[in-house]
């Protein structure tokens, strides 16, 4: 059966099938690499001498998905910390505090002895926010490498810098100059305790909740005591309301935040790695149809002779896995350099963090092989069972009738992508958004099902009428023959109608839905510069009354809430999402444009809602980023959700439960700021961005990178086709020669059938986009043309010109000669 298989294998079909298997493979091993990292990869760890860390619940269990992970540091009772030093078996244990520290830029310096002023380096971490620790816990994560502990209140330790230098260190939103007495291997700033703790609110009558509070427990074992006994031990003696974690577990205690962020890495490659296996069947589908139908007189003969049809479609499928097997170890290697590319560009959006490696096992290679396989097996399948079901004489004629069940297949789709694309229409939340991108995809099925019908329905109409007495030669000739082949023309329609359709409609639907909430977001924040500090952590606390001190200004701070679903498409049961925190003073300054309630009322725990969630008095229950469950009390209700999302939580509420206790930014009228736009460490932005921003345009940067990436690969596979169904006419270009024709005149009927091609894909590749798209801005914009770089409709049409000129003509050429 081997044998048989390859001996009757034509090359053309076969070569589309190892592009796409390529092409497929890279794909599938780059997303499956990412989703492997999310479950096994760890940033660095700090408490690397800590065997145990003990640490409160940083997730939410839902049955049947994934836990919902916390990014807010939640923290434990402090007392856990004596208790845990009884335990047997515990040589060492340090209760651990994060808190925002960083040296403010440009003001590291130190006095020489001759009283002249030279630069040095401070320590730093990868993230400001939490670099600030007490210095007891710096005997679970490094050394002193030169000078004595800090002691007093204005000394500190860093991890550069040398012993005697003067810093000037914001910590915990106060700034102060502190004097290096020791340099430590460990990243981060080193505090006495006692100042640790009052800079991290953990003394009596500081933020409530958090007086008596530590981060973690470090726990050291002593020898001969195993990570899991020590766990199993501590369990036991502190009881089950804390997570104890081993192993590389011990980073995601240390980092809530980076084990939330790998949230995106299962979600989104999981999506471009269905999106990839789609794509795969499509071209590896139309591949081995050119292929079966190249081979249609020798499975005929093979019928005559006996052969079964299940006999018939194991042969083809033999043909099929002959083709993939050797795509197979170049499309993982190329996959693993693509998984590297992507995690570079997650990593520079802010998507993950940039200390978390990717792990590069050979899982992901071993899983999108089988997938692969399977994809082309199911695909075999599907190109070989018409064939082989039928009577030996009609396997003889290339086929040049659509089927009806298939036409009417296809019809039904685009009419179903119409219904879709109305959706923008009805919601206005980022839900609409799955009717346009769904239609685009469902549009394209329905083209490739429907599309023989609809061209030899557009040939059959332009040749039978009076204007085909007027055309050259090689125009009628090209013209009739896209109606007599009308399922090879239509296969190479469908596949360059397919990569203009995706691409116009990803990229112009994520730049008019940013459009739309940038819109908003303009709106609302109309008239103010935002004021940030990203190298300290957060705001200072005393910028934002010096700001005030000039124009008028209110304080506003980022977080995440876990709440039920709040708009039509959120996902059912608990889902995070993140929030503004506004306070009384955003009141005339910020513009929800509000249908009732005032945000002088965002005091205490209380929330603003879209109009369409609750009412003004309403209590809705909401938990916080650090999983703290609270019933907060709804003091306004607003219209501006698409920008602003669907909840606005109050500042004192998001201080209470954020890691750093901090504002994101400072909103402020425009004004003389003075000095404080000479500050180094301080951003001013006269374009405001809202809570959805930074996600929003963080995954549209990754799906058109995806989105690239792909469309290259069926732009490649595309062509590779054409190659393939061109060189199969070798007998039907003989043939026109034989009856007359010149060399020159075939060329001619050539360049006018890519011609008619191009121009068939481009026509239907615009028309799908096109509806979904302009209902879309409709809906969002207020106007039928979407926003985004419209130069891609032009830029799509000459691509896919060139690519059907470049793959008919040349292969043509050569056979000629």
């Amino acid at each position: 059966m081997i044998r048989l298989a390859l001996a009757l294998a034509k090359a053309g079909g076969l070569v589309v099938v190892f592009a796409a298997v390529l092409g497929g493979m890279a794909l599938v091993t780059a997303t499956g690499v990412l989703v492997d990292s999310a479950f096994r990869a760890q940033p660095p760890l700090r408490l690397s001498g800590a065997d145990v860390v003990v640490s409160a619940r940083q997730s939410i269990p839902r049955p049947e998905e994934p836990d919902i992970a916390l990014p807010e540091r939640a923290r434990i009772p402090g007392s856990l910390v004596a208790s845990a030093a009884g335990v047997p078996g515990v040589t060492a244990v340090a209760g651990d505090l994060s808190f925002p520290a960083a040296v403010v830029p440009g003001s590291a310096a130190r006095t020489t002895g001759d009283g002249a002023v030279g630069a040095v380096a401070a320590g730093r971490t990868a993230d400001p926010a939490t670099a600030g620790h007490g210095w007891s816990s710096l005997g679970l994560s490094g050394r002193v490498t030169a000078g004595r502990a800090p002691r007093a209140a204005d000394e500190i330790a860093v991890s550069g810098g040398r012993v005697g230098d003067r810093l000037r260190v914001t910590a915990a939103g106060t700034p102060a100059t502190y004097r290096v007495t020791a340099v430590v291997d460990a990243p981060g700033v080193y505090f006495p305790d006692p100042v640790a703790a009052a800079l991290a609110a953990r003394t009596a009558g500081r933020a409530a909740g958090r007086a008596a509070t530590v981060d973690l427990v470090a726990v050291r074992a002593a020898p001969g005591v195993s990570p899991e006994t020590l766990a199993a031990r501590l369990k036991a003696r502190l009881g089950d309301g804390y997570e104890y974690a081993t192993g590389r577990d011990r980073a995601d205690a240390e980092s809530p935040g980076a084990a939330a962020g790998r949230g995106l890495l299962l979600v989104l490659p999981s999506s471009i790695g269905g999106i990839s296996l789609l794509v795969v069947g499509f071209v590896v589908g139309g591949g081995l149809a050119l292929s079966v139908n190249r081979q249609r007189r020798d499975l005929a003969l093979l019928r005559a002779a006996g052969a079964t049809p299940r006999q018939v479609r194991r042969l083809v499928a033999v043909q099929a896995v002959a083709a993939a097997l050797p795509a197979v170890p170049p499309g993982a290697a190329l996959g693993y350099f693509l998984a590297a590319r992507f995690g570079e560009l997650l990593a520079g959006i802010g998507l993950v963090r940039a200390d978390q490696p990717l792990v590069h096992g050979p899982l992901p290679a071993v899983a999108a092989t089988l997938l692969l396989l399977g994809v082309t097996r199911v695909a075999a399948w599907a190109g070989s069972l018409r064939v082989s079901r039928m009577p030996v004489v009609s396997g003889l004629p290339e086929p040049r009738t659509p089927s009806p069940a298939r036409t009417r297949a296809g019809l039904l789709l685009m009419l179903a992508a119409l219904v879709l694309s109305v959706m923008p229409l009805v919601v206005r939340s980022e839900a609409a958004v799955i009717g346009p991108s769904t239609a685009a995809i469902v549009a394209v099925i329905g083209l490739a099902l429907a599309g023989p019908w609809l061209v030899q329905g557009a040939a059959r109409a332009v040749s039978g009428s009076r204007l085909m007495t007027r055309l050259p030669g090689p125009l009628w000739l090209a013209v009739h023959n896209c109606h007599g082949y009308a399922l090879r023309t239509a296969g190479a329609v469908a596949a360059l109608g397919m990569v203009v359709t995706l691409g116009l409609s990803v990229v112009l639907t994520q730049t008019t839905m940013a459009r739309a909430r940038s819109d908003e977001v303009a709106l609302g924040l109309r008239g103010l510069v935002t004021i940030t500090a990203p190298g300290l952590g957060g705001i200072p606390r005393d910028l934002l009354a010096d700001v005030r001190s000039r124009t008028a200004a209110a304080g506003m701070a980022m977080t995440t809430v876990v709440t039920e679903p709040l708009l039509t498409g959120d996902s059912p049961g608990l889902m995070a999402r993140p929030a503004m925190a506004l306070g009384p003073d955003a009141e005339g300054l910020v513009d929800l444009d509000l249908a009732d309630g005032r945000l002088s009322g965002l005091k205490g725990a209380a929330v603003a809602v879209d109009e369409h969630l609750a009412r003004v008095g309403d209590t809705m229950d909401v938990i916080m980023g650090d999983g703290t469950r609270v019933r907060a009390r709804v003091a306004a209700t607003y219209r501006r959700t698409l920008g602003f999302g669907p909840i606005v939580v109050s500042r004192d509420l998001a201080a209470a439960h954020t890691t750093t206790g901090l504002d994101s930014a400072v909103l402020a009228r425009p004004a003389d700021f003075g000095d404080l736009a000479r500050r180094p460490e301080l951003r001013f932005d006269s374009r405001p961005e809202g809570p959805q921003a930074a996600m929003a345009s963080a995954q549209t940067l990754v799906n058109v990178a995806v989105l690239a990436v792909l469309l290259a690969y069926v732009l490649v596979a595309v062509a590779n086709r054409l190659v393939a169904t061109t060189t199969a006419r070798r007998e039907e270009f003989a043939g026109l020669r034989a009856i007359g024709l010149t060399r020159r005149q075939l060329r001619r009927v050539v360049r006018w059938e890519a011609l008619l091609v191009g121009a068939g894909a481009s026509a239907s590749g615009l028309v799908l986009s096109a509806v979904p798209l302009v209902l879309l801005s409709v809906g969002f914009l207020a106007r039928p043309l979407p926003a985004g770089p419209l130069w891609l409709v032009p830029a799509s049409i000459v691509g896919a010109m060139t690519i059907v000129s470049l793959a008919m003509e040349l292969p043509a050429r050569k056979i000629m000669h």
